[in-house]
């Protein structure tokens, strides 16, 4: 107690000017706004970035978001910062939520919630041109709470690594990050800064309130140093995490709002690696929060089920096993349609149908190189005959067979397993079938029994919503 007390009168003493983070976090010409609360760490950046406005050549705005959780006391705070930006002359963005309705709904916590909102505010600023990037308070002291905090939860290295300096892209910004609180606390006290107190910060229901009111305090009558080896424990298992990280990149691929893992023959030896590929999946395919290792583990859990196994994810997520890959995406309800066999173009659910009614070489009658080089490209060849009347494209059904090149018929669902389709794209491919029998599998095969043997032909292309966007 006695060393922070000398530690904080040194900093009154000698800590003049804050030293906050400017290189590579803010430009000239950037319209920064300040995530103020009206709570002494956002009074400190707010009044530091101001004053630093003219010499770095920026806008400096603030942001506030009020979330209903603290009835008027919450409102009272939010015309604080409007009575400050007043007072100095600038702009505020003023949002209001409702984080109990939101935490009601998605059955997650408060402290969650009010997150989730007061981000969904941050990039909305961003989006509509209001600002360029968001400033946040976050300090040495909340680094080294996030450090412990997920620790404690089971997360893995991408959260017990804790903050970085920017995030989002560099829309997000923690100017204030390299900076101990007691070294705000000084700011405030030198230049007579007005702030507000939250009293929910000095209440221990929130988990990151109990590691910083009661955790920490105790951990530190043991262990004097316990800021700076969490702080260096988050700092090498950053540099570890960028090295696997670089290597797990190369098992990504992105498309249409599918993330794909490759998984190698070895994956067993190279499980740090496959990790991240997940977690780099996930938050390319949208899933940027909430999960934990153990649902990282479970994704890799699932190469020893097999094809077409799955797990669900936080927010609607899904991870299923395909052919030797993981592929990560946003679940949605596969929407049923049914109608008639035509000539025209069809938007479907998942994608778009085009039928077109064509004449075919007589050189390319009967053969098959022909065929399988446009199959290839996703186009099929139908003979005009083999599609009688009451034909319809619809989503496949239990029952639908196909028959095979070769002879024989088959179970459509094993048909289309043995051509190694994955389970979530099956249900979605449109087909073409009299009754239970399947004349074309959009995209992917005909039946024997379609196959052109004459110059009147139908041409189907089909583009898959993936492949659009």
């Amino acid at each position: 107690m006695i060393t922070q007390i000398l530690d904080y009168y040194l900093c009154l003493c000698y800590n003049i000017f804050m030293e906050i983070k400017i290189d590579g976090l803010i430009c000239r010409g950037d319209r920064v706004a300040v995530a103020f609360s009206g709570g002494r760490d956002s009074a400190a950046l707010f009044h530091r970035l101001c004053a630093l406005e003219e010499q770095l050549g920026i806008e400096v705005l603030a942001l506030n978001v009020e979330h209903g959780i603290r009835g008027d006391a919450s409102v009272e705070d939010s015309l604080f910062v409007k009575k400050t930006c007043d007072n100095a002359r600038k702009r505020l963005l003023l949002y209001k939520v409702d984080a109990p309705a939101r935490a009601r709904e998605r059955k997650i916590s408060l402290e969650t919630a009010a997150r989730e909102l007061r981000y969904e505010c941050f990039f909305r600023a961003i989006d509509s041109g209001a600002c360029d990037k968001i400033a946040t308070a976050h300090h040495a002291d909340d680094n080294v709470e996030s450090v412990l905090l997920n620790l404690l939860r089971g997360s893995g290295p991408a959260g017990v690594k804790g903050m970085e300096n920017s995030a989002y892209g560099g829309r997000v910004i923690r100017p204030l990050l390299g900076v101990k609180k007691i070294e705000i606390d000084a700011y405030i006290a030198q230049n007579q800064i007005d702030y507000v107190d939250d009293y929910t910060n000095f209440e221990n229901d929130y988990s990151r309130n109990f590691i910083r009111n009661e955790v920490l305090p105790l951990v530190k009558s043991r262990f004097p140093s316990a800021d700076s080896s969490l702080l260096r424990f988050g700092g090498i298992v950053s540099q570890d995490d960028e090295f696997l990280t670089d290597m797990a990149k190369g098992l990504v691929a992105v498309s249409g709002g599918e993330g794909r893992v490759t998984v190698p023959d070895d994956y067993e030896n190279k499980l740090p690696v496959i990790s991240r590929a997940i977690i780099l999946a996930a938050k390319a395919v949208g899933l940027e929060k909430d999960y934990e290792y153990t649902h990282v583990n479970a994704v890799i859990g699932l190469i020893k089920t097999g094809a077409g196994s799955k797990i669900d994810l936080p927010h609607g997520y899904v991870a299923v096993c395909g052919y030797g890959e993981i592929i990560i995406f946003k679940e949605t309800l596969v929407q049923p349609f049914a109608l008639p066999f035509d000539v025209g173009v069809f938007d479907l659910p998942q994608g778009r149908l085009t039928v077109e009614r064509v004449v075919i070489e007589k050189e390319n009658i009967g053969k098959a190189a022909f065929f399988a080089q446009k199959q290839q490209d996703g186009v099929l060849f139908v003979d005009e005959k083999a599609v009688p009347q009451g034909a319809v494209i619809r989503n496949r059904r239990e029952g639908d067979v196909i028959c095979k090149f070769g002879g024989g018929t088959k179970s459509l669902k094993d048909f289309l397993i043995d051509k190694k389709i994955e389970r979530h794209v099956r249900d979605c491919l449109p087909v073409c079938a009299v009754g239970s029998n399947v004349l074309f599998v959009a995209g992917v095969e005909i039946s024997s029994a379609a196959a052109v043997r004459g110059e009147c032909a139908y041409k189907i292309t089909y583009e898959k919503q993936s492949e659009e966007k």
